[in-house]
């Protein structure tokens, strides 16, 4: 149980939303536009949470930086348009939200840009929900690294040790260790529980609104709409 809690931190691919049909769809339309072989679904999801920079590279060996530009253009010409068909919210997200809202301060830290994640949460009619998205082009380092967290909660205006960081992968958690936070780790098949408390996960859940009992929210200043 995490008493005295303000701000509640989210990753969004595999944490809030799965937009993995969509990412997967997109980075092989990129890798054919350069010449390159399609990858196995499951082995981009398992690049999923990591920023396209540094997923490419991992697949094709030797990419200069304007061959990786062009990748990355193509894949965000690709999923822009099959981006919200293709996503589904998290199992137990819309419980979750209702319970937290107006109780707590919600915001995200993503590896993606944020125009993305704010697409896909206003087709679900979810992105008032949230008071802040610090994406990829917002922060010099990426999760691992701490920032993006740290910049969250400098928007919220809450102190790290009353928050929590909730993700699904490894660097979700370094990130939220590093930052002073509390960590939470949705468990999947790519990234199951040890790996998660490996990465330094307080506590793991599989469905988002497993939080509802694990969190006790202290009250505090809630943004005035």
């Amino acid at each position: 149980m995490f008493t005295g809690i303000q701000a509640l931190v989210f990753d969004f691919d595999g944490t809030l939303v799965d937009a993995s049909a969509a990412i997967c769809r997109a980075f092989n339309h990129a890798l054919q536009e350069s010449g390159h072989p399609t990858r196995p679904d499951a082995e981009i999801r398992r690049l999923i949470g990591h920023p396209l920079r540094d997923m490419f590279p991992q697949v094709v060996d030797g990419l200069s930086d304007t061959e990786l530009a062009r990748l990355i253009a193509d894949y965000r010409k690709a999923f822009a348009p099959i981006a919200c068909e293709l996503s589904q919210p998290m199992p137990g997200l819309h419980a979750m939200l209702a319970h937290f809202l107006g109780r707590a301060r919600l915001g995200i830290a993503t590896s993606r840009m944020s125009d993305g994640a704010q697409q896909i949460l206003g087709a679900m009619d979810l992105l008032d929900a949230f008071e802040v998205i610090v994406g990829l082009q917002d922060v010099e380092q990426a999760k691992p690294h701490p920032e993006p967290v740290h910049r969250v909660l400098a928007a919220l205006q809450v102190a790290p040790e009353q928050a929590i960081m909730i993700g699904d992968v490894p660097g979700d958690m370094q990130a939220g260790r590093a930052a002073g936070t509390h960590t939470v780790g949705i468990a999947s098949a790519e990234y199951p529980a040890e790996v998660l408390v490996e990465a330094g996960a307080d506590a793991i859940i599989s469905r988002l609104d497993a939080l509802i009992e694990l969190i006790t929210v202290c009250p505090s200043r809630m943004r005035e709409d």
